[in-house]
């Protein structure tokens, strides 16, 4: 019997998918894709491990699997079809290559024959995305050539390990396609295709020249952190040594005993000699606040930077660059404990974070002291993921989590439910401003349709707060209209659109009632009015 080349190859991609990892597909409904997302949900049938999720927009697509991913540290596969349906994956996909987040791209194209004649919905679907896919590869799942069916086992297993390998990011998987699209369905699933081998790189050591012992006045500075938690190295380590650590509100090692809000003790000289380390150890990526990084440079203060990639630095201030692990680096290096180093630890220690006084600092100090250990909190950007930086101490849940890669304030719902998606004990719980909450109202509908258990907490300043901290809020003629941009939007009437249930939080004894719900009891949207800037 003539074999159906195209459901046999399909199945031999979705099968070569699942064996290198992928767990997790998030399909948006399209025609050209039609032979992928039948038979991925047909597979999904014959595999109770198999999950995938239907998004009609592309873009909320793309930043849900971007939160799923982020939260199961896993890939994640996203399929769309072919035309303007593929771009707007362009956003998610920067993100996912700057937070180093493994997304797998399968994008359905036209076929050869109608590329550059002006068929309908036909673009250049490979070159928007040369930038920021680690490795692109175009599939003709219908050539009856039977080495093309090994070359698909072979390679798509190549490529997702490629997207998890460190630095971790997206790859991209064009699938030009012939009508006619309809695929066999109701067979058999072909047996799993043969795992490709991946041999683990040996354990690296260091070496007496990197040593510590001759540093009286270690810091380390514990920026985002997008690899293996390492929270119990660091602080076993940093305990040990009498080490301040400063940690970022994304570093995922945030604890009351870390060092964090101190952003106003290093502006004008207010710290004397006596606080200047003569060695930062520096894990993760950039900072959420730049005046750490400012002061060090200002100070000429050494930076050793570990980490995998290890020389992102914008400040030039590194000196050394380690490309391990950071457990790898706190495991093996050599240091000492001394006096001075105790003395220089309790200097930082004593030193007060800023408190606050304002309503967004009491949302998130109420926060601090109700959220489970468990729960994760995804963060919008701009104003509300500095004032988490600000005021968030990590008493309990350490799980934090944002789009801190190109910093944009696009697809923040979807990529907060994305990571719901992933907690399945816990409710995660999504902060935001009102603008990035306008920004992504179509993400939503996943709330709705999935009952995903998200509480969505918009700290409402009536547009752009941020920009009246920076000197364009000088510039009161055209302030409002081109920077504040007041949306007046209606929350009640939003929720009622996507059947959620609504709070305005009148007064913050009321939230630990409002977030005590059960994991069961789907999305909820709660409007804290809060203050311009």
């Amino acid at each position: 019997m003539k074999v159906d080349r195209l459901t046999f190859n399909t199945k031999h991609l979705i099968s070569a998918l699942v064996v290198a990892g992928v767990k997790n597909f998030v399909i948006s409904p399209g025609s050209r894709s039609t032979p992928i997302a039948l038979l991925i949900a047909e597979y999904a049938q014959y595999d109770p491990a198999i999950c995938y999720w239907i998004d009609v927009d592309e873009r909320s697509a793309a930043f849900f699997a971007l939160g799923l991913a982020k939260g199961l540290q896993q890939p994640v596969v996203l399929l769309a079809t072919s035309g303007t349906a593929v771009l707007e994956y362009l956003p998610a996909v920067a993100e996912a290559q700057v937070s180093e987040i493994p997304l797998i791209l399968l994008t359905a194209n036209r076929p050869q024959e109608l590329q550059d004649l002006g068929a309908a919905q036909t673009i250049p679907q490979i070159e928007p995305f040369t930038v920021y896919a680690k490795k692109q590869l175009s599939l003709v799942l219908q050539d009856d050539e039977p080495d093309v069916t090994e070359y698909i086992d072979f390679k798509v297993q190549a490529l997702v390990h490629e997207a998890g390998r460190a630095p971790a990011g997206p790859v991209q998987i064009d699938l030009p396609l012939r009508k006619p699209l309809l695929p066999a369905m109701g067979e058999e699933p072909i047996d799993p295709v043969q795992p490709l081998a991946y041999a683990a790189m040996g354990k690296r050591t260091l070496d007496k020249s990197q040593s510590l012992t001759g540093y009286q006045r270690i810091m380390i500075l514990a920026g985002p952190n997008v690899t293996a938690d390492y929270q119990d190295q660091l602080w076993r380590f940093a305990q040990e040594y009498s080490i301040p650590v400063w940690t970022d509100i994304l570093s995922r090692v945030r604890t009351p005993k870390s060092l964090y809000g101190l952003n106003d003790w290093l502006t004008d000289d207010k710290l004397g000699s006596q606080y200047f380390p003569d060695l930062v150890l520096r894990f993760g990526k950039t900072p959420i606040s730049p005046s750490l990084l400012a002061w060090l440079k200002q100070k000429a203060i050494p930076i050793w930077q570990i980490g995998t990639p290890a020389d992102l630095d914008y400040t030039r201030q590194s000196q050394r660059c380690f490309e391990m692990v950071p457990s790898e680096f706190l495991n093996s290096v050599a240091c000492v404990q001394s006096d001075e180093q105790q003395d220089f630890n309790a200097r930082w220690q004593a030193l007060s974070p800023n408190k606050g006084t304002s309503r967004a600092s009491d949302l998130i100090s109420c926060l601090d002291q109700i959220v489970n250990p468990e729960q994760a909190i995804f963060v919008a950007n701009s104003l509300s993921i500095r004032q988490m930086d600000t005021y968030f101490s990590g008493k309990n849940s350490h799980k934090i989590y944002a789009n801190r890669g190109v910093n944009g304030i696009d697809g923040v719902i979807s990529s907060a439910l994305g990571l719901s998606a992933s907690q399945k004990q816990h409710r995660s719980i999504l902060l935001t401003g009102d603008l990035s909450f306008f920004h992504d109202m179509n993400g939503l509908m996943m709330a709705k349709k999935y009952q995903l258990p998200l509480d969505i907490i918009v700290m409402n300043n009536n547009g752009g707060g941020i920009f009246a901290g920076l000197p364009q809020a000088q510039c009161n003629q055209y302030f409002t209209e081109l920077f504040a941009t007041p949306l007046n939007l209606d929350f009640q009437s939003i929720a009622q659109v996507y059947d959620l249930p609504y709070t305005a939080l009148q007064n913050l004894a009321q939230l630990p009632q409002l977030l005590n719900r059960s994991v069961t009891a789907g999305p909820q949207l709660i409007l804290y009015e809060s203050d311009a800037y």
